[in-house]
């Protein structure tokens, strides 16, 4: 198949599952094509992460609402559908999800279409309420227009249904390269590694994390945030005792996650986090805030906690700290259901099993 990938959040845990899936589709043989636009948090490298067969093409897109920029964007695209003429076309993110519909709609290609909200705009609590609605409003209506939304968490499933009501909706879990991920590792040091991984914003929470660093803080333990991001929170969580490494090329990156013994989760709103998927192929139990996405992951007591509040988090990272044997029990357990749950194989099967249903 001719399959066009598009994706404006080209960052982050997006830039992973976008890239994992032009990869994985190119390596079966397809013929792939991204349209991506840069972000601050884009991999300066990207291209390299990719497939050689692969073909690019660079888009302006922003995240904002912006009419003139959105228009431009939105004639691009349609531009793009016409010199392509893809049998298939996958939106990621938000923007590219309303731009991509409204292209493919005028294009008469909308029942080829796919989006991927990859945590639903309307969840966002770094906007007011009015906002949110806006944005609720307008996933309605790019729904109204046809294609498939798909979700990556049960949970983000059962919002979906609940408050958009799309023709047509489907679950496929986010997956992760399981080789590409170091397996835990135990040190002789003696310490206790309780860390996160991603971007320092307020989706991520930083100011939980840094208390829960100042309220644990102790010899034994150390905090690690692996990434970069907002200065202020940057500085507060340096002042509360965290480690902050900066942003770091992939791999290192999860050399250091499977370097920790507790993973923690502070997010507000998330759509399925690949940072926790990777700690729990990594075999490291996790410790998360009760929301969507991070409960659709971690089964409580199992592979990990789910906590309704600070204190909550704080009695069972303290409860972790002083047990390494439930630590590696979690862990193991997390390893062995994440291997195959959330391995990419799987997820193109299920992919190319729903783009063929659509395809010319």
């Amino acid at each position: 198949m001719r399959i066009l990938q598009v994706c404006e959040s080209f960052g982050g845990g997006n830039f992973s599952s976008v890239t994992q899936i032009c990869n994985g589709l190119a390596g079966r043989g397809h013929e792939v094509h991204l349209a991506y636009s840069r972000r601050a948090e884009t991999p300066a490298d990207f291209a390299a992460s990719l497939h050689s067969d692969v073909v690019l093409h660079e888009l302006r897109m922003t995240r904002k609402i912006d009419p003139v920029v959105d228009a431009r964007a939105l004639i691009s695209l349609l531009a793009l559908l016409r010199r392509v003429d893809p049998q298939v076309i996958h939106l990621h993110s938000s923007k590219a999800g309303f731009l991509g519909r409204v292209a493919g709609f005028l294009a008469g290609r909308n029942r080829a279409s796919f989006y991927s909200p990859r945590g639903l705009s309307f969840l966002q609590q770094d906007v007011s309420e009015s906002r949110r609605n806006l944005f609720r409003r307008l996933e309605w209506a790019a729904a109204r227009l046809g294609g498939t939304l798909v979700a990556c968490s049960q949970g983000e499933l059962d919002q979906v249904r609940a408050r958009i009501a799309p023709r047509a909706a489907l679950l496929i879990e986010n997956a992760v390269d399981v080789a590409m991920v170091p397996p835990w590792r135990q040190r002789a040091d003696g310490k206790v590694r309780i860390g996160t991984a991603g971007r320092i914003s307020l989706a991520r929470n930083p100011r939980y994390f840094a208390a829960l660093a100042q309220r644990l803080r102790r010899a034994e333990v150390e905090f690690v945030w692996i990434g970069g991001g907002d200065e202020a929170d940057h500085e507060l969580l340096e002042h509360s005792g965290v480690s902050v490494t900066g942003w770091l090329p992939r791999q290192e990156a999860l050399a250091r996650v499977s370097g920790l013994d507790i993973y923690v989760q502070t997010s507000l709103w998330e759509g399925m986090p690949i940072a926790v998927i990777e700690a729990q192929v990594a075999g490291i139990p996790a410790v998360v805030t009760d929301i969507l996405g991070n409960r659709d992951i971690v089964i409580d007591g199992e592979t990990g906690f789910i906590c309704h509040s600070e204190d909550a988090m704080v009695a069972r990272l303290t409860r972790l700290i002083a047990d390494p044997h439930t630590r590696v029990a979690l862990g193991q357990r997390s390893r062995e259901l994440a291997m195959n749950r959330f391995s990419v194989d799987r997820m193109l099967d299920e992919l190319l099993a729903a783009y063929s249903g659509v395809a010319r």
